[in-house]
Order: structure tokens, then C-alpha cells, then sequence
């Protein structure tokens, strides 16, 4: 209680942004689960759980502040979840399960009837602990969906830990011995993922936009290499995009496993290269573009890495390219930040780049990691409408945190936004 007590005041009155998210991202990570399974206890239907648990988590961050005695997050943040699904099963009528109709379900699988007698055991699971008392099913849900000890399920529901203790023991008189262990393994395969705090992360990570802070570091670099190639273009794309944009390329398909998902079309982008490509299709030659925007991952915030962060990309079309042309490119970019730096490049293995490198600079006697690059394979160029094999394509992207970073003299890039540089 201690620890939940510390993050719910660091996630109200951090003096930095950045320090309040991350207090309220390990909240979300504590509670996410037991708040599906609340809402799960009361709406019946998982999906719409989610739905539910991830308004209420943004709807708890916007009145965090009006709760006086942090120690009482856990039964506050229940009373919101309960609010929100009422005003969610208003909203839309609840399904209701059909053990009977479960093996007239289509199957995707090799064995129809193997994932219909799987289907019948689930519902038959489900169906069980929806026709416990909603006491029981509380406890039930949230004992079994991802190991919550009784102690904490006592705070979340405001009872005492014997209470709990008497509900689950009636509750498992009430199910039958052989389906207890059903009950656990269906209840945590539906928990949530990390990716599951998107809806969270996509409320928090309206954050200041450096690239458009007039001297801002980050727009300060991003003009010093858009003047250093005057030749390239300077284009933008939507940071939502939709998901079959990543399986275009080799390379970001697997990126899509590690993305917000916003629904199941569409996701943020991890990487400026899929808008660059995207941008690439039907120009005429040479193509020679330069992409600056935010990108999105789920990663753990230190003074090295963040959730929305900025990428630089280029991309250059046209006959005869080689992978010298390349270099030369990425030092003149390069270089025009940091100035005359001492160079290494990194062979790497990519089945959509030939060669393809990553690349380092010598900065304060240690060998720093700046970006990477590669010569676009054919079928990349196909795909972007460029089917000529006698085409050179070259692409290359770098962390514009990183260079403005070591440019003044920063250690921990979230600096880079907080006062003085944002407001």
C-alpha cells in the first residue's frame, strides 16, 4: 500500500511531466488486470471490459487530484470502473452466452472440432461464473485473472480480507472441482497485454510538440539538416496509420508487435520510414525525400529512451545510387549538427536492405549509436512503384533526441521536455 500510496502522489503532483506519467504508467501496470476483471464481474464480455477499464483509467488521471487521501486509490478507482460500466452496459445491450451454439461456430483451425470442444469449455467456464453472486463473481474474477493476492482484492473492493477469503471459498463450492482450473487458465489468457494501456498511453502522450517550438533543440537540429539537403523535400504523414502499412515491409511488420494498437485496423507508427515509403509512391524520379515526425512504442521511460520520441528519415531514388552515395549523405547530416566527427559503421543482416548498416560516431571518447541505413532491396522499390532493377534506393533514419541531446550537452533526454525547453 505503501508503494501505491508513493505513485499516486508522484502521478498528482510530480513537478515534471514526465515523472507524473511514468508514476501513473506503474499504477496502470498494477491495476490493469484487476480492472478488466472488475469490469469483466459486471459487463459479462471481455472486449468490453477493456473498453471500459481503459476509460476509467483516463477518466482517474484527469480527477487524480481530487483525491485527498491517496491510500484510498484502490476503492476510488473500483467506484470509477463501476461508474464507467454502467454507463457502458447503458450504452449498448449485453450479449448473452449460447453453450448450445458453440460448435456451430466456424473454425480457422485444422481440427473443426477440436476448437469447437475448445469454444464449448470456455463458454461452459464463463457461463459458470456468470451465474455466481455478483459477491462471488467479484472476487472469483479477480482472484484467478492474473493472481491477485486476497489482501489486495480486500482494498480494491473495501473489505475486509476475511470477506474475501468466505466469498471464494463459497464461490468454489458453488463451481464444480473439475473446472476450477478451467477457470484460471480462460480468465488469464484474456488479461490484457502491455500493449493493452494504449488507450492510456494515446490520453498521456498529449505532450508539447518540440518539433513546432520555435527553438526547441529537437526543431533545432530537424532545421540543421533540412538545410544541409536543400535538394530533398520535406514531407509528413499521419501518426495513426493503418496496420497493413507495416507488413509492406519485412522490416516493420515484426514493429507491429510492438506498437500501440489504436483498434484493428490501425496503429501509431513505430517508425517515420512507413510514412516515407508511403510518401515515395508514384513521384517521379529522382525521388529525394526527408520525413521529421513523433513516433510510438511501449517502452519503459529513462534518460535514455521514451514512449514518443522523434525520428528523422530520408530517402533517396534514382539511378546509379551506391552505398557510398549513401555514407556520404548520412555524414553531411549528421555533421551538420555535431561537426566533424570520427566514424564507424556496423554490418547488419535485413532482408529489406543490401547492404544495410548501423552507424556510430566518436562523441566524448565513447562510440554512440546514431541511426541506421541501407540500400532498398528490390522488392521494396517494387512495392513503393519503382520497378526498374537499374534503381538505386537510399534510406537512412537517426533519433533527432539523441543528436540534440549530445549537441547541448544533455544526459537524460527528457529534459528535452521540460522547462526550459517546453512550458
Amino acid at each position: 500500500m505503501e508503494q501505491i500510496r508513493d505513485l499516486v502522489i508522484r502521478a498528482a503532483t510530480g513537478v515534471a511531466l514526465h515523472e507524473r506519467i511514468e508514476a501513473y504508467g506503474q499504477l496502470v501496470q498494477k491495476f490493469r488486470d484487476m480492472a478488466c476483471g472488475y469490469a469483466y464481474s459486471i459487463l459479462g464480455d471481455f472486449h468490453l471490459a477493456e473498453d471500459a477499464a481503459q476509460d476509467a483509467f483516463v477518466t482517474a488521471y484527469r480527477r487524480l487530484e481530487q483525491l485527498r487521501q491517496p491510500d484510498a486509490f484502490p476503492g476510488w478507482f473500483r467506484s470509477i470502473v463501476w461508474t464507467t460500466c454502467g454507463q457502458m452496459a447503458r450504452r449498448k445491450a449485453m450479449p448473452t452466452i449460447d453453450i448450445d451454439a458453440a460448435g456451430e461456430t466456424p473454425s480457422k483451425t485444422a481440427d473443426p472440432s477440436a476448437m469447437a470442444e475448445a469454444t464449448e469449455m470456455r463458454n461452459e467456464v464463463l457461463r459458470a461464473i456468470s451465474q455466481l453472486p455478483d459477491e462471488q463473481r467479484e472476487v472469483t474474477t479477480l482472484f484467478y485473472i492474473n493472481g491477485y493476492s486476497q489482501k489486495d482484492i480486500a482494498n480494491f473492493l473495501e473489505v475486509p480480507v476475511g470477506t474475501v477469503k468466505n466469498r471464494l471459498t463459497a464461490s468454489r463450492g458453488r463451481l464444480k472441482e473439475r473446472m476450477l482450473n478451467m477457470v484460471k487458465d480462460t480468465l488469464h489468457q484474456n488479461a490484457p497485454d502491455e500493449r493493452f494501456d494504449k488507450a492510456v498511453i494515446d490520453e498521456l502522450i498529449t505532450r508539447p510538440r518540440p518539433l513546432e517550438i520555435p527553438g526547441h533543440p529537437v526543431r533545432e537540429v530537424a532545421m540543421a539538416i533540412q538545410q544541409a539537403l536543400p535538394g530533398f523535400e520535406n514531407v509528413s504523414g499521419d501518426e495513426i496509420v493503418q496496420k497493413d502499412q507495416f507488413l509492406k515491409m519485412t522490416e516493420h511488420s515484426a514493429s507491429l508487435d510492438h506498437a500501440y494498437h489504436v483498434d484493428n485496423m490501425r496503429a501509431l507508427r513505430t517508425q517515420t520510414t512507413i510514412t516515407i515509403m508511403e510518401q515515395a509512391a508514384g513521384r517521379t524520379l529522382p525521388v529525394k525525400l526527408l520525413v521529421a515526425g513523433r513516433v510510438f512504442r511501449p517502452e519503459t521511460e529513462d534518460g535514455r529512451h521514451l514512449k514518443v520520441f522523434h525520428q528523422l528519415d530520408v530517402l533517396w531514388i534514382d539511378k546509379g545510387l551506391t552505398a557510398d552515395d549513401m555514407k556520404a549523405s548520412i555524414i553531411t547530416t549528421v555533421e551538420a549538427v555535431l561537426g566533424s566527427v570520427e566514424w564507424r559503421w556496423e554490418p547488419r543482416t535485413s532482408a529489406d536492405y543490401d547492404p544495410y548498416m548501423e552507424f556510430d560516431v566518436l562523441w566524448e571518447d565513447r562510440w554512440l549509436g546514431i541511426g541506421g541505413c541501407g540500400m532498398l532491396q528490390p522488392h521494396v522499390l517494387r512495392q513503393a512503384g519503382y520497378p526498374d532493377e537499374s534503381l538505386g534506393g537510399i534510406s537512412y533514419g537517426l533519433g533527432l533526441e539523441r543528436l540534440a541531446a549530445m549537441q547541448y550537452g544533455i544526459k537524460d533526454i527528457r529534459e528535452l521536455w521540460q522547462p526550459p525547453y517546453v512550458q
